[in-house]
């Protein structure tokens, strides 16, 4: 074989090799910009990759590697790289780039749904522990709290583990003996569902929702000018005659409410050192002004002490509200001050624990006279003035007509003046209110004037001398809308001489 034909044949295994390599490379530049479209690759970068120099080829041997270089190159398209180890990882963009290129491309389209507002999904309530009180009227509570009471701190380290509760308060209270702990119910658990398993539970002494109450007076408006001549409760209860035999003097009157301004006129020098209330409530100097007012107004017991607890907190401009709890603790302290007289102008539903309270104060002599709600005629009892140891008392008006709104009932003892009753407000002003609350404020005052005038005198004849003495409302005989009709201070104080003069004659 010549020198021409050996080239020849040189030629034709070059052309040969080459064909098939070309190929193999153009179906490489198809798959790579097939695996990245969004990188905008056109396998250029491929493209310039070194082919095989033919300087690797000796001369005297191309037709033999030709087999190998053949049986090396499949016939599919070659997969991206990182085909053995799973997809080739992709590069990604963040979202606000990702949008930005979406309406560059289709500047109508609408905008991605990346960029739509997802809908916040609904949390489960969270617990609320109350310092203000939050919620409603009669019937309500504090949610996700419950009351309970044991016998020893030991006990009370076990109900809280074994119902998953979260001590928030412990109240040591004298007049019941008691520590009641107020606590916060799992997440996710129920105060009524919870105080259902708490009572079951025979190592307690006693447990409750820790309710709330309302004070019962409506706002009617202020009042300015001759504000004596106003007046219409002080003619109604003959206070000029039963003043000539007493006024209040050395008499404590506890007042469990929103707080007293003790800086107004009508109260100046009023307030008891014992009082504890730091806030300044509408409510509750308007109970004040009623039971004690002496410079413009005609209050019922003038130089009665008052000593005042605000129990009942609440946002401005809002209507206050008072825990079971915080009345208690009331409760225990103006027993410690030596209250004998305890106003509760709120009403709200029954209570295990404020019951227990209740009857401890009775039995420690303490008389207490309590607002018969608010709710209208078809309400249910109003607590605490339908417990047994209360003197519930309704509300009248100027034409000794039942105030519409009053509660009616078996429990209702007593009627006083409620309607536009002219009292002292917050800062040195004067306001109209009505509702029982101020009815109930006016009894409390007529009792201070039955002890200065009999300190002797128990609360079962006090309420004996107030419902005998009472004038008839009504149909005769007692009701369950006036009780035993309008309170007479004056005829109250005269049988109080009667029975002394009585027990000296016997």
């Amino acid at each position: 074989m010549n020198t021409h034909q050996i080239g020849w044949i040189a030629l034709c295994s070059i052309l040969l090799a080459t064909a098939p390599t070309a190929q193999v490379f153009a179906t490489e530049r198809f798959s790579v910009a097939q695996a990245y479209p969004d990188e905008g690759s056109s396998g250029e970068d491929w493209r310039r990759q070194k082919r095989p120099s033919r300087s690797r080829y000796p001369q005297p041997g191309p037709v033999i590697l030709i087999a190998p270089i053949l049986e090396a190159i499949p016939d599919r398209e070659i997969a991206p790289p990182y085909d053995d180890e799973g997809p080739a990882p992709r590069r990604v963009r963040p979202r606000s780039q990702q949008a930005d290129r979406q309406q560059a491309s289709n500047p109508k389209s609408a905008k991605p749904k990346s960029a739509k507002p997802r809908q916040a999904k609904k949390k489960s309530p969270e617990l609320k522990q109350v310092a203000a009180i939050p919620r409603a009227t009669d019937g309500s509570f504090v949610d996700g709290e419950v009351l309970f009471s044991a016998p020893s701190p030991e006990i009370t380290d076990a109900i809280l583990k074994r119902y998953r509760l979260t001590r928030l308060e412990t109240a040591e209270l004298a007049l019941t003996g008691t520590t009641v702990v107020r606590a916060r119910v799992a997440r996710g658990d129920d105060s009524r569902r919870l105080l259902r398993a708490l009572r079951a539970d025979k190592s307690l002494l006693s447990s409750e929702l820790n309710h709330l109450y309302a004070l019962q007076a409506e706002a009617v408006g202020s009042a300015k000018g001759d504000l004596a001549a106003a007046q219409y409760a002080p003619a109604k209860m003959r206070l000029d005659e039963a003043h000539v035999l007493a006024d209040g003097s050395t008499v404590l009157v506890a007042i469990i409410d929103s707080g007293v301004d003790g800086r107004h006129p009508e109260l100046a020098g009023t307030l008891d050192p014992a009082s504890l209330a730091t806030t300044i409530g509408p409510h509750g100097t308007a109970i004040a002004g009623v039971i004690a007012a002496h410079q413009r107004l005609a209050g019922v017991s003038p130089q009665a002490r008052i000593v005042a607890f605000d129990s009942f907190l609440g946002p401005e401009g809002a209507t206050a509200r008072g825990s079971t709890l915080d009345i208690l603790k009331s409760l225990d302290k103006a027993a410690a001050a030596g209250a004998r007289i305890v106003n509760l102008s709120f009403a709200g539903p029954e209570d295990v624990l404020l019951a227990r309270g209740l009857a401890a104060a009775h039995q420690r002599g303490m008389i207490l006279i309590a607002a018969a709600g608010n709710g209208g005629p078809k309400a249910a009892p109003a607590y605490p003035a339908a417990h047994p140891a209360v003197i519930a008392v309704t509300a009248t008006g100027p034409d000794d007509a039942i105030y519409p709104a009053s509660n009616r009932g078996a429990y209702v003892a007593l009627a006083a003046p409620g309607v536009d009753i002219l009292t002292a407000a917050p800062g040195e002003t004067y306001a109209q209110l009505s509702g029982t609350s101020l009815a109930a404020a006016q009894v409390s005052g007529v009792v201070a004037l039955l002890l200065q005038h009999a300190p002797e005198l128990s609360p079962e004849q006090v309420r004996a001398i107030l419902t005998r003495t009472a004038r008839d409302l009504g149909r005769p005989g007692r009701d369950d809308i006036f009780g035993a009709g309008l309170v007479d201070a004056a005829a109250a104080l005269l049988a109080v001489d009667e029975a002394t003069a009585n027990a000296a004659l016997r």
